[in-house]
This record gives structure tokens, C-alpha cells and sequence, in this order.
């Protein structure tokens, strides 16, 4: 008697095994199944026993079960003396038993069995009960079977949970299926369903980590398996590209390795946050470093995952690029910052108008009676001399109020072509002179004249701004570099703002030696009155001044520093062709004069000084407080005043308003305007009051009088 032994559990081949012992003495014994019986009885259910055992081991170790039950069906099937063994699988979606395996010689018929029939096979797997059929021609759920089958037996293929299909046999032996028989088969019955929800379960399995695998390799986004010391177990092809490497390049690497120095120990405090503490998961944006060292932004998520006993035993990270956007962000940060500078200088320009304008009128005061006083006293007179101070400090008073306004107001103040190289020459040797001699000065500027369109004292003042910055962070001497050079802007460059158009600019530099800015003061180091400078020694208004003056000016300004390396700025401005030669042009000397000036102002004091130096110079003089008044004299003396000096900005009603009205009465008024602002808002809003004349706050006699003959006065009117 032969014993089946699996060969190959992978592939369900049997061999045939050694014989058992011989030498048994007849008798009766109790069997496996707890009857008693003969010698050949007991042989035979030892035979059974000793197929149950292969086929249960059979079964245990293959993965591909259905590969494995033909086999067995076979072998059973010639043991027990069945024409056919089936097994079936359940297909619950489908409403029907499909056929796996057979075995015997009438086994590969009828491959699909409908639930809704009226089968042997359809009828148990409905009442999930096993069903003999002593007598299949009596039967009538036993069409289906072969006309040689006498007997069948059918058992559902059940675990704990569900029914998984159905075993069924047929004899064609004239005893039908014996008890004995029909308990084997229900044995193997119970080692086939067992063995199926195994393999169904391994087959999920492998379809869950073959879906896994995919979603794995083919996901658009970085994803990492690492221990819990932060070692790469493994990693996905996209975060693999992200990285510019490979997967087998990163695979154990560790974390920190990948990670920008400047954000590492922030991970490794999450790392130790997720291990310590009751958080599933962590989220961050930080940079990685690529092959190349270059930085990287991505978000990164990392959760831990346990094991089945609760121990935590990898961390799964989602890395995914952000580096665009970052970059996107940045530029909105940076255009936003450009527009909250913009904005504080619209509203410190719109403080500084009003300041301005008051200072204007008081030195205008100053100013006018000292040149008043001035050309009163003889050439000789020792107080010349000190009418000469006040009129310079007057002046200087008044540049500097010009340039509080220049620097936050969108008004060009009077500018005109400008050499660069000249201006240079001028700062060079105000520099030289001043500066302590442990700075050595370099001026490089070039062999070409390159031009722009300024005002003059306002690029001295932006560049003499610099340099003195530069001075002061050299305390204990170094170099000051000044250089210009052209350049050409094809496009929008990062560091310059959105409003600086391409095209051919002039580039100055003011370079130093000393011990540099901190990244965070950079930031901030053109706001106004911010200073880095002990109490006493600056404003915060130097550098403001000179991002208003170019940004007037449609140019750009960009500091650069490192700490202990220095510092450079550079300004850009325009560049225009070369202007032809013209002559110089000055005040020239005090200009008398005939004919009625209306003087309008709101301003006492600078009524007084228009009123006292016009008469002085021969003119006769009415006066008015506002625009109101001024029109009611002009009525009043119709076809008598040859000139209204006219203040524009007056409360009630405005210069322009007041002019206009007067243009009304008389359409050959002869205007000069008077104000400490630029004229250039004003002839935007009032194209015509272009016909008038301009004289600038403060203003001595000798410009007033310049003022007043170039407009015309005295002279006769065109009918």
C-alpha cells in the first residue's frame, strides 16, 4: 500500500511513499473515526488518515491552492472509487459556482453552475448543508451528472465567516458512497475550505502590496519609508528625481544628510516629538539638499506607523515639492514690501508737504528781509556780512526742505541734464577734504560722459548720503569705492522694483570695507528714521532720501552686504544722449521795476517781505490774505495791476482756483505763481496755468525781481 507525499507543494505533484509496517496480527481496533472493525477495515481508514495528512500538508505550504486541488481530487478520486471529484468556487458578484480543480474521469464537465438552478450543486450552496444522493436517475437535481453515476455527494466549503464554494463526488459503484467514504470527504472538505480563505487572503494580500507597490513608484509625490533612528529604508522614484539621485543612491542614507543644515534641528525636535509624545503625525516646510548641494522647499509630512503589538516601528514621510511656490511667495513678499515702502513714502511725502510748506513760508521770511536788509546797507557796511550768513543758512535751510520733500513726493524737482563724471568730481573732492585720512577714496569713473536727468544737488545728495554711511562703518579706516559704469536692463531683475523699466541705465556704487549690515537690518534699511547709528549721530532720514530720489527719478536702488565684508550700494538712473552745450544761466543782479503787483498770501510775514522789497524796487503793491480778497481787488482795479504774485497753496480757495477765476475776469492776466512745491501736479491738473510764471519758496529780492521781469512786468500787454 502506497502513501501520497507533496514533492512540490508549490506545484501539487505526488510520489508514491514507503509502505507502512507490515506484520499485523488480525483482530479488531478502533479507528481514527472511533468505530471498530476488521483488519481490512481499519487498513483502510488508516489509508484515509494517511491522505487526510498529505493533503492537509499538501495544502499548508502552497500559495497557489488551485494548482494543488486537481491533484488531490485525483488521487481521491481513484482511492474512493469515484467517477469525478469537483471542487467549485463561490462567485458571489456573478451568482454562480466556477470550477477550479477536478479529478476522475468525468470530472471536466459542467465548468459553471448558475446559483438560480435547480442543481445539486445549487441546491447545497443555497441550504449550506451537505447533500447525499444515494440515487441520481431518481434525483432531479441531478441532471447534470453522468448517466454511469449511481450515487453523489455534495459539501459546501465553509469557514467561520462564509461560504467559499462547493466539493461534490460521484460513484458509480453499486453501494453507493459509504459513511466512511462520505467522512473523508467532508475532512477534505474542511482542509480545501481552510485552504481557499487562505489563499483568497494571500491573494489580497498580494494584490494590496502590488497596488501599494504601484501607488509607491508611480505617485507624483516624495515618499520615504525610514527607521526610527531616521535611516532610509526605502524611497520612491519621485522623491528620488526631487533629489536629482536615485533610490539606491539614498537607500540608507540618514535624514540629516539631505537636510539644509539650517533646518535639521528643527526635525530632529518633531522626530522626537512624534516618538515621545501623543501626536500621530507632524507636518513642516523645510529645505532638503539636492545632489548638487542646491536647496530644495518641500512640505513634509511624517506619521509613525506600529507595528501589530503598538510599538512604533517606522515613520512614513510624504515629501512634496514647493519650491515654485516658495519662489511665488517670495516675490509676492517682496513686491508686497515694495508697495508698503511705497506707501510709507506717500505718507510721509503728504507729512513732509505740509512741514515743508510751513518752513517755506518762514524762510522765506528769513531769507527775504536779510537780502532785503542786505541791499540796504553800503557795500562797506561790516553787517554785510552777516546778512550774508543768515541768507546762506536760509538757503541751505531751504535745500534741505527741497529734499525732505524730494525724497517721499512723486514731483521731479526741476531737473534737467546732468554729466555724471562731474557730479562725481564734486562729491570726490567734498569727500577727500572731509573724510578721515584712514579711508583711502577710489573713483572710478570711466572715459565716457554718461548723462542724466536729475537735479543736480539732489545726486550730489544722494551719493553724499552713501559715502557717509560708508564712512561710519569704517571706524577704523579701510576703503570707500565709488564707481559708475552703464548697464543695460533687458528684463525685470529680482532685486529691482516692478516700476524700473528695461533699458539703458547708468549704474553708480558706493563700496566700503567695513563690518557690514545684518541680513534682518537689510531688510529694513531704507525705512524712514529707522537708523542702526547710536542716538546722535543719524537721522534714519539719509538713505530714504535716496530711495525717494531714484525712485522719483524711474531708477533703482540695491544694498548688498555681508557681515565683516562690507557693504555696497548701487543706484541706477536713466541715461539720456548727451545734451547740446548751452550757457550757463544765473540769477543775475536785483532788476527794478515799474507797475502795480498784487501780492497774494496767506502768510503775514511773507506779505510784508513781497510788499517792503517790491516798493523797494519801484513797484507798487496791493496785497490780499486769500483768494477771495485777491479777486475783489482785481475787480476792483481792473485794467490797473500788471501782476498778481500768486500763492498756490491758500485755505478757502486755492491758487489754482483763485488763478482761474482771475482768467475769467481777464484772460490776460499775468500770473507768477509762488509755492514751495514743484509745479509739475499743478500744470497736470491745469494745462493752462502753464502760461504763468513760477518763482520757488523761499525766494530772496534778487529772484523776485528776476521773477518779475522775465514774466513781463511793466512791459506792455498784447490787446
Amino acid at each position: 500500500m502506497a502513501t501520497i507525499t507533496p514533492s512540490n507543494s508549490q506545484s501539487g505533484r505526488f510520489l508514491a511513499g514507503p509502505m507502512p509496517p507490515v506484520g499485523l496480527h488480525e483482530g479488531t481496533y478502533t479507528s481514527t473515526y472511533g468505530a471498530t472493525g476488521s483488519r481490512d477495515e481499519v487498513a483502510a481508514r488508516t489509508h484515509q488518515l494517511s491522505l487526510l495528512l498529505e493533503v492537509n500538508s499538501a495544502l499548508a505550504g502552497a500559495l497557489d491552492v488551485e494548482s494543488v486541488l486537481g491533484p488531490i481530487l485525483s488521487r481521491l478520486a481513484d482511492r474512493e472509487r469515484l467517477t469525478h471529484a469537483r471542487i467549485y468556487r463561490l462567485d458571489e458578484p456573478a451568482a454562480e459556482l466556477q470550477r477550479v480543480a477536478y479529478g476522475g474521469r468525468n470530472g471536466g464537465s459542467q465548468r459553471v453552475v448558475p446559483l438560480k438552478d435547480r442543481s445539486l450543486l445549487a441546491w447545497a450552496i443555497r441550504q449550506q448543508e451537505a447533500v447525499y444522493v444515494p440515487q441520481v436517475n431518481i434525483d432531479p437535481r441531478c441532471q447534470e451528472f453522468d448517466e454511469s453515476d449511481r450515487s453523489a455527494y455534495a459539501v459546501p466549503l465553509m469557514t467561520s465567516t462564509k461560504s467559499l464554494g462547493i466539493l461534490d463526488v460521484a460513484t458509480d459503484q453499486p453501494d453507493g458512497i459509504r459513511s466512511v467514504t462520505r467522512k473523508l470527504i467532508d475532512q477534505v472538505a474542511t482542509q480545501a475550505a481552510l485552504a481557499l480563505e487562505r489563499s483568497e487572503l494571500y491573494k489580497q494580500l498580494r494584490v494590496s502590496e502590488e497596488r501599494f507597490r504601484s501607488i509607491f513608484e508611480q505617485v507624483s509625490f516624495g515618499v520615504v519609508l525610514a527607521k526610527l533612528h531616521g535611516e532610509f529604508s526605502a524611497v520612491n522614484p519621485a522623491f528620488a528625481r526631487l533629489l536629482n539621485s536615485t533610490c539606491k543612491e539614498l537607500e540608507g542614507k540618514h535624514f540629516a544628510e539631505i537636510t539644509h543644515p539650517q533646518d535639521a534641528a528643527a526635525i530632529e525636535g518633531w522626530v522626537q516629538e512624534l516618538l515621545e509624545g501623543d501626536a500621530g503625525q507632524v507636518s513642516f516646510e523645510r529645505r532638503y539638499l539636492r545632489k548638487s548641494s542646491e536647496p530644495v522647499w518641500c512640505a513634509t509630512n511624517i506619521t509613525l506607523l506600529h507595528d501589530a503589538g503598538g510599538r512604533p516601528s517606522y515613520f512614513l514621510v510624504i515629501v512634496q515639492d514647493i519650491n515654485e511656490r516658495k519662489k511665488t511667495e517670495e516675490e509676492r513678499n517682496r513686491l508686497q514690501q515694495q508697495l508698503f515702502q511705497a506707501q510709507k513714502m506717500e505718507a510721509l511725502g503728504t507729512l513732509a508737504g505740509g512741514i515743508a510748506h510751513d518752513f517755506n513760508n518762514l524762510l522765506s521770511v528769513m531769507l527775504g528781509f536779510a537780502s532785503l536788509a542786505r541791499q540796504r546797507l553800503s557795500s562797506d557796511d561790516p553787517l554785510q556780512d552777516s546778512m550774508g550768513m543768515i541768507e546762506e543758512s536760509a538757503q541751505r535751510a531751504a535745500e534741505l526742505t527741497r529734499q525732505l520733500l524730494g525724497f517721499a513726493r512723486p514731483e521731479r524737482q526741476q531737473v534737467k541734464p546732468v554729466c555724471v563724471q562731474e557730479v562725481l568730481n564734486r562729491v570726490g573732492r567734498m569727500v577727500e577734504r572731509t573724510f578721515d585720512r584712514s579711508i583711502n577714496v577710489e573713483i572710478h569713473k570711466g572715459a565716457e560722459p554718461l548723462w542724466v536727468n536729475v537735479e543736480p544737488s539732489y545726486l550730489e545728495q544722494a551719493l553724499l548720503n552713501l559715502c557717509i554711511n560708508a564712512r561710519d562703518a569704517m571706524p577704523k579706516g579701510g576703503t570707500l569705492t565709488i564707481q559708475m559704469d552703464p548697464a543695460t536692463l533687458e528684463a525685470l531683475q529680482q532685486e529691482f522694483p516692478v516700476t524700473c523699466t528695461p533699458g539703458d541705465y547708468v549704474k553708480i556704487s558706493v563700496q566700503d570695507t567695513g563690518s557690514g549690515i545684518a541680513p534682518e537690518t537689510l531688510n529694513r534699511i531704507f525705512d524712514p528714521f529707522f537708523t542702526t547709528k547710536e542716538p546722535g549721530r543719524g537721522t534714519g532720514l539719509g538713505l530714504a532720501m535716496v530711495y525717494g530720489f531714484v525712485k522719483n527719478h524711474g531708477g533703482f536702488v540695491h544694498a548688498e552686504s555681508e557681515i565683516d565684508k562690507g557693504a555696497r550700494f548701487t543706484i541706477g538712473l536713466p541715461l539720456i544722449p548727451a545734451p547740446a552745450a548751452q550757457a550757463g544761466v544765473g540769477l543775475g543782479h536785483v532788476e527794478p521795476g515799474h507797475g502795480t503787483v498784487l501780492v497774494v498770501d496767506d502768510e503775514p510775514l511773507v506779505r510784508a517781505f513781497a510788499s517792503e522789497g517790491l516798493r523797494g524796487l519801484g513797484y507798487q503793491v496791493l496785497v490780499a490774505e486769500n483768494g477771495r480778497q485777491a479777486l475783489q481787488i482785481y475787480e476792483q482795479h481792473h485794467g490797473k495791476i500788471d501782476c498778481v504774485l500768486l500763492d498756490l497753496i491758500m485755505p478757502d480757495l486755492s491758487g489754482l482756483e483763485t488763478y482761474r477765476q482771475l482768467r475769467a475776469q481777464d484772460p490776460q492776466v499775468l500770473v507768477v505763481f509762488a509755492s514751495g512745491y514743484s509745479t509739475g501736479g499743478i500744470l497736470r491738473e491745469a494745462p493752462e496755468a502753464k502760461l504763468a510764471a513760477f518763482i520757488g519758496k523761499p525766494y530772496t529780492l534778487e529772484g523776485l525781481s528776476v521773477a518779475l521781469h522775465k514774466a513781463g512786468v511793466g512791459q506792455p500787454r498784447c490787446e
